[in-house]
């Protein structure tokens, strides 16, 4: 594989791809004006592209409303189907049997409802003396001071009025109070709006119908068609898709459910203690009235609470009612549903709040409805189609910040104690060296890139490194007592570590000496300096292996430099080049330093330190492999 020219600094630029989750970097070269004018076109693009579909989720609500609504029911339905499908009967009539069975109940509850809420309606004229007197006890008692007070103040402001000051002496003609009085509505206009109203709940009740039929008809060829429309090639991303968002709003919605029967249940019973007549009404309507998120519980809180005025004489069963209604909401909104809810869905609270204001501006009450399911689609979108990431980033239930870029942004914090935080959480979940690997060097990666993009200035970079050389020194002296204790036997191999170039990369030597001191292997670390200095170490020490601490994007150049210059001095030196964090791209790596320098590439400590207890066995078993060219390797 021949040498790949490196580009004109005019031209191109180096750019690092930097990957929190598989804590890699990978780095290349390309044309920056291009770059930038491609990003500003993929924003411009995709900023166009949320405006007009919401803006036609808007303007079209009369046809996208009872689409989401069926494809809402579709999901319910969907299983059932299924089942029924199994028993041989074929797929429309089981898509038949299915919705005429799933309306008839839902139509049903709607009509005993309907029914429920009529009578309580009926009843409520026979205790209209009663709520009078409570509304008198709560306004006569204070309303005569309150008047008082608000005259006086009206006298004072009309005495010390300007015009009252500059003419004292003249008569004031008051005002003529004007009133409009709007002109009532006839019969035939409240018949007309009353029709309207109820045409339009029948034509959109009648849209969901048929569009649910038709998805549950047509849900293959449908599904074909999403294959067709991403390409063959995403056939596995669309499925996954599909999949993963029937199941996360499948789960949702059944664990609401199962949350509002337990919400139910306890309203029910408690206000029959209570004495609150159709208590087993309330309870049921609770359990469908909050699908509907927020406005559902404030409606189960205000009807009993009203009704229990109506009813009872005094106000102790009232605030009974109210006591009942805070403690199984605080009980089920503030300790179970957080626990269920963003698990279930995949969605946090906070995204949870935020679309159901959307979803409620967007399509009204309708909207609120359907907030969390939508809501849920859209970051299944974003966890597989990698344009629409941030939905999933800013909307999902896990924090997607790794813990590498947690501590890198505490010290650029300067709140040292939280990024100490951090790393001492990882500490309990994963050895030394993984944390070492997966933490703290990917965390120096991060500052080497913001520093070579111009973002990190000299001294935020020196903040970073020194916080990160004083946890290293505390974690040094832990690392001693723990060599002490384990009296593992000396390795016969010495082994020099020199940094590349600066002082992150004297770091990452350190940790390397701390990670492998533990086995008993002579390896000394020496400080960031200069090449001459670095090379006349390796004169005086005359190590059996030499390894080079790197950290990209800045260290290939130096090196190339540091292990040429090596091994003219010493011929028969191991010489192992640790690029850091660097997980791919080894033969472009071996290239660019050179056939036959360095020995052995590795990207991480574990690989290091791998690749130093083979070197320790074949010096152990008398093996010597300093006469014989050996290719550069990188180790796996």
């Amino acid at each position: 594989m021949g040498q790949q020219p490196v580009p004109p600094q005019a031209a191109c630029t180096p750019v690092i791809t930097i990957s929190f989750r598989d804590t890699s970097i990978k780095w290349g070269y390309a044309t920056a004006p291009s770059n930038r004018r491609s990003d500003s076109h993929s924003s411009l693009v995709l900023l166009l592209t949320a405006i007009t579909v919401v803006g036609a989720l808007y303007f079209g609500g009369k046809v996208t409303i009872p689409f989401a609504l069926a494809l809402l029911f579709t999901f319910l339905l969907t299983p059932p189907v299924r089942l029924a499908e199994k028993t041989r009967i074929g797929r429309l009539p089981s898509v038949v049997i299915v919705m005429i069975l799933a309306f008839s109940a839902f139509g049903a509850l709607v009509w005993v409802g309907a029914e429920e809420f009529a009578g309580i309606l009926i009843e409520l004229p026979h205790y209209q003396a009663n709520i009078q007197t409570k509304l008198d006890k709560l306004t006569k008692p204070g309303a005569s001071r309150v008047s008082k007070g608000i005259a006086t103040i009206q006298t004072l402001a009309n005495e010390l009025s300007p015009d009252a000051l500059t003419q004292p002496n003249q008569t004031r003609r008051q005002p003529v109070p004007v009133e409009i009085v709007p002109s009532r509505p006839g019969a035939m206009d409240s018949l007309s709006w009353l029709g309207g109203s109820v045409a339009g709940a029948l034509a959109t009740a009648g849209a969901v119908i048929i569009f649910t039929l038709f998805m549950l008809l047509k849900r293959v060829e449908l599904r074909n068609r999403l294959f067709t429309l991403f390409g063959i090639s995403r056939i596995g991303v669309v499925t996954a898709a599909m999949d993963d968002a029937a199941k996360r709003v499948s789960s949702y919605l059944l664990t609401l459910l199962m949350v509002n029967s337990i919400y139910g249940l306890l309203l029910g019973v408690g206000l029959y203690l209570i004495g609150v007549p159709y208590a087993i009404f309330w309870g049921v309507l609770a359990v469908f009235i909050r699908f509907v998120p927020y406005v559902g519980t404030l409606i189960v809180a205000t009807c009993p609470f009203v009704l229990s005025l109506a009813v009872f004489d005094g106000w102790r069963r009232p605030v009974l009612v109210l006591g009942l209604w805070a403690i199984i909401e605080g009980a089920i909104s503030g300790m179970l549903e957080p626990l269920l809810y963003a698990s279930r869905a995949g969605i946090s609270s906070l995204a949870i709040l935020i679309s159901a204001i959307f979803w409620t501006i967007l399509w009204g009450p309708i909207g609120l409805v359907l907030s969390t399911p939508l809501t849920v689609c859209l970051v299944v979108l974003g966890r597989h189609v990698p344009q629409l990431e941030f939905l999933s980033i800013l909307m999902g239930e896990e924090p997607e910040l790794a813990p590498q870029a947690r501590y890198y942004e505490r010290l650029l914090a300067s709140n040292e104690e939280e990024a100490r935080a951090v790393i001492e959480q990882c500490a309990k979940e994963r050895t030394l060296l993984e944390v070492y690997d997966s933490v703290l060097i990917p965390a120096l990666s991060l500052a080497e890139q913001d520093r070579y993009q111009g973002t990190l200035d000299d001294e935020q970079h020196r903040i970073v490194c020194q916080a990160t050389g004083d946890l290293l020194e505390d974690i040094g002296g832990e690392t001693e007592d723990l060599e002490a204790k384990s009296a593992s036997p000396a390795s016969p191999l010495s082994i020099l570590c020199i940094p590349a170039r600066d002082e992150a990369d004297e770091l990452a030597g350190v940790m390397l000496t701390q990670a492998v001191r533990t086995g008993g292997y002579n390896i000394k670390t020496l400080p960031a300096g200069y090449v001459g200095d670095a090379l006349a170490a390796v004169m005086r020490e005359r190590p059996k292996v030499l390894i080079i601490s790197a950290l990209q994007p800045f260290a290939i150049s130096r090196v190339r430099s540091i292990c040429r210059r090596a091994r003219q001095r010493i011929k028969d030196l191991k010489i192992i080049v640790g690029l850091w964090n660097a997980e791919s791209g080894f033969e472009a790596l071996q290239t660019r330093l050179g056939t036959g320098c360095p020995d052995y590439i590795v990207g991480s400590l574990a690989q290091a330190e791998l690749q130093l207890k083979l070197l320790a066995d074949q010096s152990a078993e008398g093996r010597s492999e300093g006469s014989k060219p050996q290719q550069p390797q990188a180790v796996s």
